[in-house]
């Protein structure tokens, strides 16, 4: 089997499908961005294996020969067309999770038309009206709102709208208030669905007790042949749970490079087998285990968010011995804590009365001592600075130190370093 380079594949894919008459779009095959949901890229109705060698994803060459010919070949009769009936407006909210993310190519088309005429109508009103939801209903022309059929080509024009890796608005034709699509390319991705489904079905399921996970791969890990499937339990009777046992040492040690971090359980969600060591950057001590997916969110997320939205972050970053003496966090946190100061307790005046909103954040920047936050208020066009002085920071990065150290439960506070005769090393 000869394994070529993503960016070959795309080569070779866009070389032999140059007549096909479904309008292709082939980035992902270099993207892959479906790798830990299901470890495939799925073109039309093919899914097209990945495979991890060495650290690197390659593909078999022979799978992107016969799939690019496959679809060169495929017929579409384009006087042969259906109405494409799409689904009514539904909030996320009212979603069940097992539906979110599902393969539906209807209900795609559907949101990218909802979310343009909602951008229609706020960008055309003053704020106070943005609660009015007529554009969630169907309008004359067969799309919601006000939004016309000429606007939502040319807003598509300049955005990357796929399905099954094709361009589905290419075959789009309109008559009236309907809309149609070659029936052909129509029962392509309806069969795209079905493939996209069952490779999720199969991902998702526990290779030991064939539990079924996740649809977003939340029980998928990084594993040399590339993921792996357990679910928590299975995961928590194969791999040890991080007791802190590198606590106080040093990330560049050979005491760190002795100990394997996979061997343990991702320390911040406690479901999935860790796949790298955490350190801090600041002062180079070991943090813990983490899994692929926690420790991209911790390095690539916004110091908020990961903060706000990820339980047990705080005292993950107090793993770190030079932060836990210093009562401090990273010093990429900072303006995060000062941020969310800033969000609960400032607020601009309408005449003699203050805002009850929450101001939005345009700018923070740090100078001569000071971080100056650019805040605005969308209800009422006002907009102000805040400035806080980084001792003001200090004090408030102490104070949120102080209190998640307070409200952690006992079993889950911060130890003292244990001895280096406890943690086991291996070659």
């Amino acid at each position: 089997m000869a394994q070529i380079s993503p960016k070959l594949a795309r080569t070779y894919f866009a070389e032999i499908s140059a007549g096909s008459a479904v309008p292709l779009d082939l980035d992902d095959l270099v993207r892959m961005v479906r790798l830990r949901q299901h470890g495939h890229v799925v073109i039309g109705d093919i899914a097209i294996r990945c495979y991890k060698n060495k650290s690197k994803w390659t593909y078999d060459e022979r799978d992107i020969r016969r799939a690019a010919r496959a679809l060169t070949d495929f017929p579409i009769d384009f006087d042969d067309v259906i109405e494409v009936q799409l689904p009514p407006y539904r909030d996320r909210d009212e979603q069940d999770p097992e539906e979110q993310g599902r393969a539906d190519w209807r209900g795609t088309i559907a949101a990218w038309m909802f979310w343009r005429a909602r951008h229609k109508h706020r960008l055309e009103r003053p704020a106070e009206e943005w609660n009015d939801e007529s554009w969630q209903r169907i309008g004359p022309d067969g799309l919601p709102g006000e939004l016309t059929w000429e606007e939502f080509a040319a807003a598509s024009s300049d955005c990357r709208r796929t399905i099954a890796n094709t361009r589905p608005l290419q075959l789009i034709t309109r008559s009236g208030g309907s809309l149609f699509l070659p029936r052909a390319y129509a029962e392509l991705l309806d069969r795209w669905e079905q493939v996209t489904e069952g490779i999720i079905d199969r991902a998702r399921t526990c290779s030991r007790c064939q539990a079924q996970g996740p649809r977003w791969g939340g029980w998928r890990t990084p594993s040399p042949r590339g993921y792996d499937t357990l679910c928590p339990p299975c995961s928590g009777a194969t791999f040890q749970r991080y007791t802190g046992r590198l606590r106080g040492v040093q990330y560049e040690s050979s005491r760190t490079r002795g100990t394997r971090a996979d061997d343990y359980l991702c320390r911040l969600c406690a479901e999935t087998r860790a796949a790298a060591w955490d350190h801090c950057h600041d002062h180079g001590y070991v943090r813990g285990p983490l899994c692929g997916s926690c420790n991209t969110y911790e390095g690539k997320s916004t110091p908020q968010s990961f903060l706000q939205d990820h339980e047990g972050a705080a005292l993950h970053l107090l793993e770190c011995l030079g932060c836990l003496d210093r009562r401090t966090l990273p010093a990429r946190y900072h303006a995060a804590i000062a941020q969310m100061q800033v969000e609960a307790t400032e607020r601009h005046r309408i005449s003699s009365r203050r805002c009850r909103r929450e101001p939005w954040l345009k700018n923070v920047e740090l100078a001569h001592g000071r971080y100056r936050f650019e805040l605005s208020c969308w209800w009422h066009e006002a907009e102000w600075t805040k400035d806080v002085t980084v001792a003001e920071t200090s004090a408030l990065v102490r104070n949120f130190v102080l209190h998640a150290l307070a409200a952690a439960h006992p079993e889950a506070g911060v130890p003292t370093p244990r001895a280096a005769s406890d943690t086991p090393s291996r070659a």
